[in-house]
């Protein structure tokens, strides 16, 4: 038995006609639908358990037909006779059986499948020509079942005089589709069925069909009792006796097939029309006989007068900018020669006006079933509003870009204008401490010399601030000795916070390792603007800093950094204020603290860019927490704090100008800025009282003095007129080549901004100084520069 799905057995039990499958030659039942049951009175299953009993069902008389149907099925693989059977209930039935020879691949065998189908009801002639011969018995038979055994809808009309039109017969598949009965319509004219109006319709069709004297189709539809349709008719006018007598009709229902060519038009004139709005109109070029054809709306954007249908593509080309008409051509050459399917390309195209514009070509390769590149279907966008948007942001980016390199110049400027009295402030200050002074006075000089350095700080924030937003600020990776680099930090705020009274902790984790790899001078940054913050805004009680190792993953560790205060905190509202630029959580704290407002700022900013963030915890009046984590790589060795940053010198100031008499060095100071060079002078001489100053305001004159005596060293400042230090410093190594000794050049400078050290060291300088000067810096510097044996 050959198995079958379930839905499919579902199906075969609503369907009429009885679809089998028999052994071949053996001609055993292999399968039968249920519907047999309604033919023969058994159910499918008793012919399984009797398979060769269907034989017996064959009407006596008809059973040598069996032997014509194995005949024809050796001969032509398929079958198709009618016979008569009798039912369980001893009814005689006519059926017609087909089917057709299958050969199963898998075994080899052999089998016929079939569909066997009652026509009974087709034959209500055939008690009526009994006493017939044959032949006619035999014609009138097959011509019932032709005009019922159709699908389509058929009827007959009869001609009784000029314009008198009656409905002889209908068949069944017209009833079961305009549910109209043969009874309903025997003998009426089509306007006593259907009404004066739609039958005058009907009637002048079938005019039209005699006049024609041939087959005429139309369209039509009007309402049925079944529902209203659309079909498709064919009259076909016989003739008889040379006159027309019948109109044969025949109407196929085509509803579904009309609903479905109707939305696929609206599916196609949405599509079309979106295509049209959202572009400057599509193409369709023929690959094989190199035609284009145009939509409307291309055509009236690019086109010409004539009509936009089968036009050669020489036309297209022509549209083309000469600028871009060479890689276009071989732009499509390449790609017709790829398997592309789909791409775009912007060029220049002319349009009706005259005027060239750029457009955005979408396009699409069609292929034959042989894979042949037959059509290029595409569509055209007008990119000049695009392009008028792109130029004018690429504008506002060169003006901004503009205003940024603007903003640093000013700030590199700013920077050395302020440095510069503040050098002198400083400088001047530190001498005058160094003097015989009462301590009132020496009192005073310390308040200027912290207002100084105060002033210094914040001018070095803003720098600060300044290579973040330019993005120049540039991280190293040294290996560092964790524990050193927090306890150095934190010992820079023990007095500030002794001073006031504050109890300044400080936490390591046991566990966290001994070097990581991070950048020393931005991590102590972060830390010292967030204990300087805390202790600032900290009146009693005390401010903590945690190091907590989190986890470990590898070689990396995770860390945590906490700064915990008992200061007056921060209002929940004024939290997304902190990280703003220039801004600080409440107006009065900048007025009574003090400050830029770009601690926190730039704080944040440096984390950022190490992948992590400032957190905060805080609640007015409660204390603040801000904390970080930092995930760093463990390392086995690494630097101690010494030996990165140069510390603050712990000498006291009498103890810097303690005098080395045996310093008989000739120095050349080359600076434009009349105090500055006094400055030098008093520190220089109150340090070496032997030394030997030569001075020169530009570095035309540092030339000058150069030619006349080479120098032990120069100190040279960068920004002078005429010529600036930069200059100044290559004109004298080129000066050198011809020398052994290379003089030290030693560069001072306000301008402390990221690219200024770099090009100092560019142009041949050897050490690099900022402004305001410190005597302890200065010292160290030259005697580094100028070691003798005398001294």
């Amino acid at each position: 038995m050959v198995n079958h799905p379930s839905l499919e057995i579902q199906i075969l039990a609503y369907f009429e006609d009885i679809v089998f499958s028999i052994g071949y030659p053996n001609l055993e039942i292999l399968y039968t639908s249920p519907s047999i049951q309604t033919l023969t009175g058994y159910d499918s299953q008793y012919f399984l358990d009797n398979k060769q009993s269907w034989q017996k069902f064959i009407f006596n008389e008809d059973r040598n037909l069996i032997k014509r149907a194995l005949n024809s099925i050796r001969k032509f693989q398929k079958f198709r006779l009618r016979f008569r059977i009798l039912t369980k209930n001893n009814q005689i039935k006519f059926i017609e059986c087909k089917g057709r020879l299958i050969q199963n691949q898998t075994d080899n065998t052999n089998r016929v499948d079939g569909i066997v189908t009652d026509i009974s009801d087709l034959l209500p002639l055939e008690n009526l020509f009994l006493d017939e011969s044959v032949d006619t018995k035999h014609l009138l038979f097959e011509n019932n079942i032709i005009f019922n055994g159709t699908q389509d809808s058929m009827f007959l009309i009869e001609l009784v005089e000029p314009d008198q039109y009656l409905i002889r017969r209908i068949n069944q598949a017209y009833e079961k589709s305009t549910g109209i009965t043969q009874t309903m319509v025997q003998g009426k004219t089509p306007i006593e069925l259907l009404g004066e109006e739609v039958g005058n319709v009907v009637i002048n069709n079938f005019k039209r069909a005699i006049q024609s004297k041939e087959t005429i189709t139309y369209e039509e539809s009007f309402a049925m009792p079944a529902g209203t349709k659309i079909w498709i008719t064919e009259l076909t006018p016989v003739e008889i006796d040379g006159k027309f007598k019948y109109i044969v009709g025949s109407s196929k229902d085509i509803t579904e097939q009309k609903l479905a060519e109707n939305a696929l038009k609206e599916y196609n004139e949405r599509y079309a029309l979106i295509l049209e709005v959202s572009s400057d109109g599509w193409f369709d070029w023929d690959l094989v006989n190199n035609t284009v054809i145009y939509s409307r709306r291309w055509w009236l954007e690019f086109g010409n007068d004539e009509k936009p249908e089968n036009v050669p593509i020489g036309y297209w080309q022509s549209l083309i900018h000469p600028d871009d008409a060479d890689w276009v051509k071989e732009f499509l050459e390449n790609i017709l020669t790829s398997q592309r399917e789909t791409f775009e390309f912007t060029f220049q195209m002319k349009k009706r006006k005259g005027n060239y514009v750029h457009v955005l070509s979408k396009c699409y390769i069609q292929r034959d079933s042989s894979g042949n590149k037959i059509r290029l279907l595409g569509s055209n966008t007008d990119l000049t509003e695009t392009k008028k948007i792109e130029y004018t942001l690429r504008h506002a980016k060169e003006l901004a870009e503009a205003a940024n390199i603007a903003k640093g110049n000013f700030l590199a400027n700013m920077s050395h204008e302020i440095r510069t009295p503040l050098n002198g402030i400083i400088g001047f200050t530190e001498l005058l401490l160094s003097s015989s002074l009462l301590d009132e006075q020496k009192e005073y000089l310390k308040n200027i010399s912290l207002s100084g350095k105060s002033l210094l700080e914040l001018v070095n924030q803003i720098l600060d601030f300044s290579k973040i937003d330019s993005g120049k600020l540039e991280f190293e990776s040294i290996n560092t000795h964790l524990e050193d680099l927090v306890h150095s930090t934190v010992d820079l705020f023990k007095v500030s916070a002794a001073s006031k009274g504050i109890d300044l902790q400080l936490h390591i984790d046991s566990s966290l390792p001994k070097y990581v790899s991070l950048d020393p001078l931005r991590i102590r940054q972060i830390l010292s603007n967030l204990i300087g913050n805390a202790i600032k805004f900290t009146h009693e009680g005390s401010v903590k800093v945690s190091v907590i190792k989190k986890e470990s993953l590898g070689d990396f560790v995770t860390i945590e950094f906490i700064v915990s205060d008992t200061g007056i905190g921060i209002d929940l509202n004024s939290h997304s204020r902190l990280f703003a630029s220039f801004s600080q959580a409440d107006t009065s704290i900048t007025r009574k603290y003090g400050g830029t407002g770009l601690g926190l700022t730039i704080t944040n900013e440096l984390l950022l860019k190490m992948n992590s963030k400032l957190n905060i915890n805080s609640k007015l009046g409660e204390g603040s927490k801000f904390s970080f984590e930092l995930s760093l790589e463990e390392k086995y060795s690494g630097d101690n704090v010494s030996s990165i940053f140069v510390e603050n010198p712990t000498q006291t100031i009498e103890t810097e100008f303690g005098q080395i008499p045996n310093f008989y060095y000739d120095l050349l100071i080359v600076e434009d800025n009349d105090l500055n060079r006094r400055l030098l002078s008093k520190l220089l001489q109150k340090k070496y009282p032997n030394i030997n100053l030569r001075y020169a305001i530009d570095g035309v004159e540092a030339l000058a003095q150069f030619q006349l005596k080479k120098p032990d060293l120069i100190i040279m400042d960068l920004q002078m007129p005429i010529m600036d230090g930069y200059t100044a410093t290559i004109e004298i190594r080129k000066l050198e080549k011809e020398q052994n000794k290379k003089t030290p050049v030693i560069a001072l400078t306000a301008g402390a901004y990221y690219t200024v050290k770099d090009t100092a060291m560019e142009s041949g300088m050897d050490d690099f100084l900022t402004k305001p000067i410190s005597a302890h810096y200065l010292y160290q510097t030259i005697e580094k520069w100028l070691t003798s044996s005398s001294m």
